[in-house]
Protein backbone atom coordinates (compact mmCIF):
# COMPACT_ATOMS: atom_id res chain seq x y z
CA UNK A 1 0.00 0.00 0.00
CA UNK A 2 1.49 3.41 -0.89
CA UNK A 3 2.59 5.55 2.03
CA UNK A 4 0.06 8.28 1.23
CA UNK A 5 -2.81 5.79 1.27
CA UNK A 6 -1.76 4.55 4.70
CA UNK A 7 -1.89 8.14 5.99
CA UNK A 8 -5.38 8.61 4.51
CA UNK A 9 -7.02 5.84 6.54
CA UNK A 10 -9.75 5.84 3.92
CA UNK A 11 -12.05 2.84 3.60
CA UNK A 12 -10.74 0.42 1.00
CA UNK A 13 -14.10 0.64 -0.74
CA UNK A 14 -13.21 4.22 -1.78
CA UNK A 15 -10.45 3.00 -4.09
CA UNK A 16 -12.51 2.70 -7.34
CA UNK A 17 -13.96 6.19 -6.80
CA UNK A 18 -10.83 8.24 -6.10
CA UNK A 19 -10.29 11.48 -8.00
CA UNK A 20 -6.95 13.31 -8.25
CA UNK A 21 -7.16 16.98 -7.22
CA UNK A 22 -4.72 19.81 -7.93
CA UNK A 23 -2.16 20.70 -5.28
CA UNK A 24 -3.51 23.05 -2.55
CA UNK A 25 -6.83 23.19 -4.39
CA UNK A 26 -10.30 21.66 -4.61
CA UNK A 27 -10.20 21.55 -8.42
CA UNK A 28 -9.72 18.22 -10.24
CA UNK A 29 -6.41 17.72 -12.01
CA UNK A 30 -8.20 17.18 -15.33
CA UNK A 31 -11.51 18.39 -16.75
CA UNK A 32 -14.29 16.76 -14.75
CA UNK A 33 -18.07 16.55 -14.70
CA UNK A 34 -20.43 14.53 -12.50
CA UNK A 35 -20.73 12.06 -15.39
CA UNK A 36 -16.96 11.52 -15.48
CA UNK A 37 -16.68 9.44 -12.32
CA UNK A 38 -13.24 9.09 -10.77
CA UNK A 39 -9.77 8.48 -12.17
CA UNK A 40 -8.79 5.95 -9.52
CA UNK A 41 -6.41 8.53 -8.05
CA UNK A 42 -3.70 7.39 -10.45
CA UNK A 43 -1.60 10.57 -10.33
CA UNK A 44 -2.04 10.92 -6.58
CA UNK A 45 -0.96 7.33 -5.99
CA UNK A 46 2.23 7.96 -7.97
CA UNK A 47 3.04 11.32 -6.34
CA UNK A 48 0.90 11.79 -3.21
CA UNK A 49 2.92 14.82 -2.06
CA UNK A 50 2.11 16.72 -5.26
CA UNK A 51 -1.67 16.37 -5.36
CA UNK A 52 -4.79 16.37 -3.24
CA UNK A 53 -7.26 13.50 -3.38
CA UNK A 54 -11.06 13.21 -3.32
CA UNK A 55 -13.77 10.58 -3.49
CA UNK A 56 -16.58 10.84 -6.03
CA UNK A 57 -20.06 10.68 -4.53
CA UNK A 58 -23.40 9.25 -5.63
CA UNK A 59 -24.77 8.36 -8.08
CA UNK A 60 -21.35 7.29 -9.36
CA UNK A 61 -20.39 5.79 -6.02
CA UNK A 62 -22.54 4.37 -3.21
CA UNK A 63 -21.97 7.33 -0.86
CA UNK A 64 -23.31 10.74 0.01
CA UNK A 65 -21.98 13.27 2.50
CA UNK A 66 -23.66 15.24 5.26
CA UNK A 67 -21.65 18.47 5.31
CA UNK A 68 -21.57 20.46 8.57
CA UNK A 69 -20.15 23.95 8.13
CA UNK A 70 -18.47 25.54 11.14
CA UNK A 71 -19.77 26.23 14.63
CA UNK A 72 -23.25 27.27 13.46
CA UNK A 73 -23.59 24.02 11.56
CA UNK A 74 -22.52 22.02 14.61
CA UNK A 75 -25.08 23.78 16.78
CA UNK A 76 -27.84 23.11 14.29
CA UNK A 77 -26.80 19.47 14.02
CA UNK A 78 -27.10 19.11 17.78
CA UNK A 79 -30.57 20.60 17.63
CA UNK A 80 -31.52 18.17 14.86
CA UNK A 81 -30.30 15.24 16.92
CA UNK A 82 -32.32 16.43 19.90
CA UNK A 83 -35.40 16.52 17.69
CA UNK A 84 -34.89 13.38 15.60
CA UNK A 85 -32.23 11.17 17.17
CA UNK A 86 -28.48 10.64 17.12
CA UNK A 87 -26.46 10.08 13.99
CA UNK A 88 -24.94 6.59 13.83
CA UNK A 89 -21.18 6.16 14.00
CA UNK A 90 -19.77 6.36 10.48
CA UNK A 91 -16.59 7.43 8.69
CA UNK A 92 -16.16 11.14 9.47
CA UNK A 93 -13.65 13.72 8.29
CA UNK A 94 -12.83 17.13 9.73
CA UNK A 95 -12.24 19.80 7.08
CA UNK A 96 -9.50 22.46 7.25
CA UNK A 97 -12.12 25.10 8.13
CA UNK A 98 -13.34 23.07 11.13
CA UNK A 99 -16.40 21.57 9.47
CA UNK A 100 -17.35 17.90 9.36
CA UNK A 101 -18.09 15.46 6.53
CA UNK A 102 -20.18 12.46 7.59
CA UNK A 103 -20.12 9.70 4.97
CA UNK A 104 -23.24 7.54 4.55
CA UNK A 105 -24.41 4.84 2.18
CA UNK A 106 -26.40 6.49 -0.57
CA UNK A 107 -30.17 6.24 -0.68
CA UNK A 108 -31.84 7.19 -4.01
CA UNK A 109 -34.26 9.43 -2.14
CA UNK A 110 -31.46 11.75 -0.98
CA UNK A 111 -31.11 14.97 -2.97
CA UNK A 112 -28.40 17.59 -3.03
CA UNK A 113 -29.39 20.30 -0.56
CA UNK A 114 -27.75 23.56 0.51
CA UNK A 115 -28.77 24.94 3.92
CA UNK A 116 -32.20 23.36 3.42
CA UNK A 117 -32.22 20.81 6.25
CA UNK A 118 -30.82 23.59 8.42
CA UNK A 119 -28.56 26.57 7.89
CA UNK A 120 -24.91 25.60 7.40
CA UNK A 121 -25.87 21.95 6.81
CA UNK A 122 -25.77 20.47 3.30
CA UNK A 123 -26.15 17.04 1.72
CA UNK A 124 -23.74 16.38 -1.13
CA UNK A 125 -24.41 14.12 -4.12
CA UNK A 126 -23.45 14.56 -7.80
CA UNK A 127 -20.04 15.79 -6.78
CA UNK A 128 -16.95 14.85 -4.80
CA UNK A 129 -15.36 15.61 -1.43
CA UNK A 130 -11.70 15.95 -0.54
CA UNK A 131 -10.38 13.39 1.92
CA UNK A 132 -7.20 13.06 4.02
CA UNK A 133 -4.38 13.72 3.59
CA UNK A 134 -5.45 16.60 1.28
CA UNK A 135 -4.20 20.02 2.38
CA UNK A 136 -5.65 23.48 1.75
CA UNK A 137 -3.50 26.48 2.72
CA UNK A 138 -1.42 24.40 5.09
CA UNK A 139 -4.40 22.83 6.88
CA UNK A 140 -5.14 19.14 6.48
CA UNK A 141 -8.31 17.12 6.17
CA UNK A 142 -8.33 14.72 9.14
CA UNK A 143 -10.13 11.48 9.91
CA UNK A 144 -11.84 11.91 13.27
CA UNK A 145 -14.00 8.78 13.21
CA UNK A 146 -12.33 5.86 11.43
CA UNK A 147 -15.33 3.59 11.09
CA UNK A 148 -17.25 1.67 8.46
CA UNK A 149 -19.65 3.68 6.31
CA UNK A 150 -23.21 2.94 7.36
CA UNK A 151 -26.68 3.79 6.03
CA UNK A 152 -28.07 7.19 7.02
CA UNK A 153 -30.84 7.26 9.63
CA UNK A 154 -34.37 7.35 8.30
CA UNK A 155 -34.96 10.87 9.59
CA UNK A 156 -32.00 12.25 7.65
CA UNK A 157 -33.08 10.52 4.45
CA UNK A 158 -36.56 11.95 4.86
CA UNK A 159 -35.30 15.48 5.47
CA UNK A 160 -32.88 15.31 2.54
CA UNK A 161 -35.55 14.03 0.17
CA UNK A 162 -38.51 16.22 1.07
CA UNK A 163 -37.16 19.42 -0.48
CA UNK A 164 -40.63 20.92 -0.94
CA UNK A 165 -41.05 21.77 2.72
CA UNK A 166 -38.63 23.32 5.21
CA UNK A 167 -38.30 21.32 8.40
CA UNK A 168 -39.20 22.51 11.86
CA UNK A 169 -36.18 23.02 14.13
CA UNK A 170 -36.41 22.69 17.91
CA UNK A 171 -36.38 25.98 19.80
CA UNK A 172 -32.95 27.57 20.28
CA UNK A 173 -33.46 27.83 24.02
CA UNK A 174 -34.18 24.14 24.40
CA UNK A 175 -31.61 22.42 26.61
CA UNK A 176 -28.80 20.81 24.61
CA UNK A 177 -28.65 17.09 25.19
CA UNK A 178 -25.35 15.52 26.23
CA UNK A 179 -24.08 12.93 23.81
CA UNK A 180 -21.34 10.34 23.98
CA UNK A 181 -19.16 8.85 21.27
CA UNK A 182 -18.45 10.96 18.21
CA UNK A 183 -21.15 13.51 19.16
CA UNK A 184 -19.11 14.50 22.19
CA UNK A 185 -16.38 15.52 19.74
CA UNK A 186 -18.68 18.33 18.55
CA UNK A 187 -18.82 19.68 22.09
CA UNK A 188 -15.04 19.52 22.41
CA UNK A 189 -14.69 21.32 19.09
CA UNK A 190 -17.10 24.08 20.12
CA UNK A 191 -15.40 24.45 23.50
CA UNK A 192 -11.98 24.76 21.89
CA UNK A 193 -13.25 27.41 19.45
CA UNK A 194 -14.93 29.30 22.31
CA UNK A 195 -11.77 29.34 24.43
CA UNK A 196 -9.69 30.49 21.45
CA UNK A 197 -11.74 33.72 21.51
CA UNK A 198 -11.28 34.27 25.25
CA UNK A 199 -8.65 36.73 26.51
CA UNK A 200 -5.36 35.26 27.77
CA UNK A 201 -4.54 35.23 31.46
CA UNK A 202 -2.00 38.00 32.08
CA UNK A 203 0.05 38.29 35.26
CA UNK A 204 -0.80 41.41 37.24
CA UNK A 205 -4.04 41.91 35.31
CA UNK A 206 -6.33 39.40 37.01
CA UNK A 207 -4.70 36.41 35.36
CA UNK A 208 -5.86 33.89 37.96
CA UNK A 209 -9.45 35.13 37.71
CA UNK A 210 -9.32 34.87 33.90
CA UNK A 211 -8.01 31.30 34.10
CA UNK A 212 -10.87 30.52 36.48
CA UNK A 213 -13.34 31.92 33.93
CA UNK A 214 -11.94 29.63 31.26
CA UNK A 215 -12.19 26.63 33.56
CA UNK A 216 -15.76 27.57 34.43
CA UNK A 217 -16.66 27.71 30.73
CA UNK A 218 -15.17 24.28 30.07
CA UNK A 219 -16.72 22.56 33.08
CA UNK A 220 -20.07 24.36 33.38
CA UNK A 221 -20.97 25.65 29.90
CA UNK A 222 -19.67 22.68 27.90
CA UNK A 223 -19.65 19.98 30.60
CA UNK A 224 -16.34 18.54 29.43
CA UNK A 225 -14.61 15.84 31.41
CA UNK A 226 -11.41 16.66 33.27
CA UNK A 227 -9.15 15.03 30.69
CA UNK A 228 -10.50 17.11 27.80
CA UNK A 229 -10.53 20.26 29.94
CA UNK A 230 -6.83 19.76 30.64
CA UNK A 231 -6.04 19.34 26.95
CA UNK A 232 -7.75 22.62 26.05
CA UNK A 233 -6.24 24.41 29.03
CA UNK A 234 -2.75 23.38 27.93
CA UNK A 235 -3.47 24.96 24.53
CA UNK A 236 -4.83 28.08 26.25
CA UNK A 237 -1.74 28.28 28.45
CA UNK A 238 0.47 28.97 25.43
CA UNK A 239 -1.30 32.36 25.06
CA UNK A 240 -0.99 33.32 28.72
CA UNK A 241 1.53 35.98 29.78
CA UNK A 242 3.66 34.43 31.08
CA UNK A 243 2.52 30.84 30.56
CA UNK A 244 2.32 28.62 33.62
CA UNK A 245 5.38 26.37 33.74
CA UNK A 246 3.57 23.06 33.68
CA UNK A 247 6.81 21.13 34.09
CA UNK A 248 7.14 22.67 37.58
CA UNK A 249 4.96 20.59 39.95
CA UNK A 250 3.79 23.52 42.09
CA UNK A 251 2.78 25.66 39.09
CA UNK A 252 1.14 22.67 37.40
CA UNK A 253 -0.91 22.00 40.53
CA UNK A 254 -1.90 25.67 40.82
CA UNK A 255 -2.88 25.76 37.13
CA UNK A 256 -5.10 22.69 37.06
CA UNK A 257 -6.51 23.34 40.55
CA UNK A 258 -8.68 26.01 38.91
CA UNK A 259 -10.79 23.25 37.39
CA UNK A 260 -11.97 22.09 40.80
CA UNK A 261 -12.45 25.70 41.93
CA UNK A 262 -14.61 26.33 38.87
CA UNK A 263 -17.05 23.68 40.09
CA UNK A 264 -17.92 25.97 43.03
CA UNK A 265 -17.68 29.28 41.18
CA UNK A 266 -20.95 31.00 40.35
Amino acid sequence: MPKGQQEMKFPSEFEPYLLTIQHNSKKPLTKWSPQSGGDGGRNWLRRPDHFNIAVVLAPFSPYFVLDIDGEKGHKNLQRLQIAYGKLPTTYTVQTPSGGMHFYFKFDPQVKRTISFIAKHIDTIVNGYCLIPPSIINGKQYKVIVDASIVPAPAWLIKLASNTSKQIDMPAKNKAVAQYDGEDYEFTIWRARKYVEKMSPAIQGQGGHSQLLRVCHVLRKKFNLNIHDCRDILCEYNTRCVPPWRLDVPRERYDFFRKLSEAEKWQ
